[in-house]
């Protein structure tokens, strides 16, 4: 979201180490934060049911002052209120999301509540009269919260603006953050080198750039839940041996959920790495829209026609190893990471119907040679003949579906020759994070 000309706001993360004392006083406001969220959304859908009103923030602040006074809820007093306050308008911002969703056709789920097991959170704004005490050149810095005290971060690097909130955060695995939105100035977007990129998104390979000029590159998929299946199932099988609440049985829990930040965080990395190269090199960048959601579904049951009431193979467990290196990839993140810096460095970022078939079409001479199975990586056109990489050719193709190559064209350049000799020439791996380019020749 943009803010003043020439600035956009953007979080800036720092990792908390707090004492044993300011842990017990966050996991307290986690809680009371976590059960106001939880309440609103329950009292709202229940009076909504029972007499068709709709509850509002303002008037369930009012009553959330009644609360404390009972002798029930009085713990709800010894927490600093601007948090609480702030879950109450989280939660009917879910609703406001949910309700705009439903009148614009996005689909949004309707509000669910919050549980202990997922990341905690507790927001923080001007009228907490937090401070930040920071000193040049140190390493450390301190945040200074309500009912909390001087809580001690990581200072990684300098904010670009004075902050007006800050969110102290939780994750699964037992590491506490803040976060910081603020404004920072919008820095100059690289010249490109590039006119435009058409960008396939896969499984064999995380994605498949071929740029106007000829120049291409792929990013290889990381593979992260492959690689920690086997560590997984280790510590999966160890918890449900454990007497569920013991300290053992918490300590396996917690190494899951470090293992699975640790997938996330990689995998992050990558995207990002990946979304400002593209966005870096390129002008225009055409990409496919993909439903992930559909594509993730189980293998449909096939009846056995020759014997009632049993089932035929469907493949399931195939479709499910597919499914896991769908979501490993994360296309979901990276489309959105090209947006949002496209958005920033002013660049034209188009995206292409989708049933386009661009893994069927030869970019060529423009045949559509039917579809072919995902085994099927190479193929030869059977109208010009030319030897086609699978992935290479969708990419290109993706980029002339975008309009991109109609554009090139008005300049004089032999766009389509230049594409189709590139592709003809095959797919030459990089490794993600560099800023490697391969000429085709």
């Amino acid at each position: 979201m943009m803010g003043t000309m020439g600035t956009t706001m953007k979080r800036y993360d720092y990792r908390a180490c707090p004492t044993g004392k300011q842990a017990d006083a966050l996991a307290r406001q986690f809680g009371c934060c976590r059960f106001v969220y939880n309440a609103f959304i329950k009292e709202r859908s229940y009076r909504y049911r029972h007499g068709g009103v709709n509850l509002t923030a303002v008037q369930f602040a009012k009553e959330l002052t009644e609360l404390k006074t009972t002798p029930d809820r009085r713990w709800l007093a010894d927490v600093s209120v601007v948090p609480l306050q702030q879950a109450i308008r989280h939660a009917d911002a879910a609703y406001r999301n949910f309700f705009r969703g439903c009148e614009t056709g996005r689909n949004v789920g309707y509000p669910r509540f919050k549980s202990k097991h997922g990341t905690q959170s507790a927001e923080y704004t001007k009228s907490a009269r937090f401070k930040i005490q920071h000193q040049k050149g140190a390493k450390w810095a301190y945040l200074t919260l309500p009912k909390v005290g001087r809580l001690k971060f990581r200072w990684s690097r300098d904010l670009p603006s004075v902050p007006k909130s800050v969110t102290v955060l939780k994750r699964p695995n037992g590491d506490y953050h803040v976060s910081f939105p603020v404004e920072a100035p919008i820095l100059p977007a690289p010249q490109p080198a590039h006119e435009a990129c058409g960008i396939d998104l896969g499984v064999a390979s995380l994605a498949v750039v071929r740029a106007s000029d000829g120049t291409g590159y792929t990013v290889e998929h990381p593979r992260l839940m492959r690689h920690a299946q086997r560590k997984l199932s280790r510590l999966q099988r160890k918890l449900s041996r454990q007497k569920k609440g013991s300290n053992r049985y918490r300590k396996t829990r917690h190494a899951i959920a470090r293992t699975h930040q640790h997938m996330r965080d990689k995998r992050l990395d990558l995207l990002t790495k990946t979304a400002k190269q593209v966005t870096d090199e390129n002008q225009a960048v055409a990409l496919e829209t993909l439903s992930v959601k559909n594509m993730v579904r189980r293998a449909n049951p096939k009846p056995g026609p020759d014997r009632p009431g049993q089932w035929s193979p469907n493949r399931r467990k195939a479709k499910a190893g597919l499914n896991r290196s769908i979501l490993d990839a994360g296309w979901g993140t990276l489309v959105r990471l090209i947006e949002q810096m496209g958005m920033e460095k002013g660049r034209d970022i188009r995206k292409i119907g989708r049933w386009a078939a661009t893994s069927q079409t030869c970019c060529v001479c423009h045949t559509r040679d039917g579809r072919k199975p995902l085994a099927v990586r190479e193929w030869d056109c059977p109208t010009c003949g030319a030897h086609l990489d699978r992935d290479a050719n969708a990419a290109v193709n993706i980029m002339l579906a975008a309009g991109l190559a109609e554009s090139l064209n008005a300049r004089g350049g032999a766009v389509n020759r230049r594409l189709a000799q590139a592709n003809l020439a095959g797919n030459t791996p990089m490794e993600a994070g560099t800023h490697r380019t391969v000429v085709l020749h």
